[in-house]
């Protein structure tokens, strides 16, 4: 029995060696399994252009990694109570739909609970000029752009540069009866609120009182910023020579020729 009690040993030894790494795999694996658990979302069932209303024809379900999802996504109960809202975005074939990409988003929080922490609400006065043609909406994506008077005397002259890039608009003052009168080309409102940080707000109040600020509109994809922080003068205008040099730029990054060809007649006009 004595020259046998060492193999038991080591048969027991070796069971519980196989018993501990049998637990420690499993484990692991039940972590993978519960990182790559997935939860159904609504998600673009085709591309969805902007203005069209959220129906079940144009959505299906889809499912994300449970550490990807957020209670800002869509799910199937949310289609009912959203049916029929705008989507005020352009969704790609298989894209979440977010309540931001909704529009009028319902809710019984202030616009200063909507801010996340560090972000300042400030709203700016605009006409049709300086507001894009009133298109501008929530959630948009703009750059502010400035004119001043330079200096002072003899050497004084108007220059116009980009305040702000990539800011996002939190809302639009009333709009007119066009809203939701068909009958109407009232599409007009007084002013933008946007999303700022409080330096910037610093630099729109100052901005607004030396001068003329007018917002340009960009996708909301397009994170890009100016690398180069040139202004235009009077100077710039006559000799032509930005223009030149963004000419090219211009056909590479705006595919001009390709967006005038797409120009239909279903663009509506705004009457004054």
């Amino acid at each position: 029995m004595k020259g046998k009690a060492p193999i038991i040993i080591a048969i027991l030894l070796a069971l519980a060696a196989a018993f501990i790494v049998q637990k420690i795999v499993s484990q692991e694996q039940a972590k993978i399994r519960a990182k790559w658990k997935t939860v159904p979302i609504l998600v673009a069932a085709q591309p969805i252009k902007p203005r069209t209303p959220l129906t079940v024809d144009i959505v299906e379900e889809g499912r994300i990694p449970e550490q990807f999802y957020s209670d800002s996504m869509l799910t199937a109960g949310d289609l009912e109570i959203n049916r029929r809202r705008l989507i005020i975005h352009r969704i790609e074939r298989g894209q979440p739909i977010y309540f931001h990409n909704l529009e009028g988003e319902e809710s019984d929080k202030s616009l200063g609970q909507k801010l996340r922490p560090g972000g300042r609400a400030i709203t700016i006065r605009v006409d049709m000029n300086s507001a894009v043609g009133y298109w501008l909406q929530a959630n948009d994506h703009v750059d502010v752009v400035g004119t001043f008077q330079n200096m002072a005397g003899e050497r004084a002259e108007m220059v116009a540069l980009t305040i702000l890039e990539n800011i996002v608009v939190l809302k639009t003052g009333n709009r007119g009866k066009g809203v939701n009168n068909p009958d109407s080309n009232d599409f007009a409102f007084p002013s933008v609120t946007l999303l700022v940080l409080p330096e910037e707000a610093e630099m729109l109040i100052l901005a607004q009182k030396i001068g003329s600020i007018s917002l340009t509109l960009r996708n909301p994809d397009d994170r890009g910023l100016m690398q180069e922080r040139a202004w235009t003068t009077l100077k710039t205008l006559l000799t032509r020579e930005r223009a030149k040099k963004l000419r090219m730029r211009r056909i590479h990054t705006l595919d001009t020729i390709r967006i005038l060809r797409g120009v239909g007649k279903n663009i509506p006009t705004f009457t004054r």
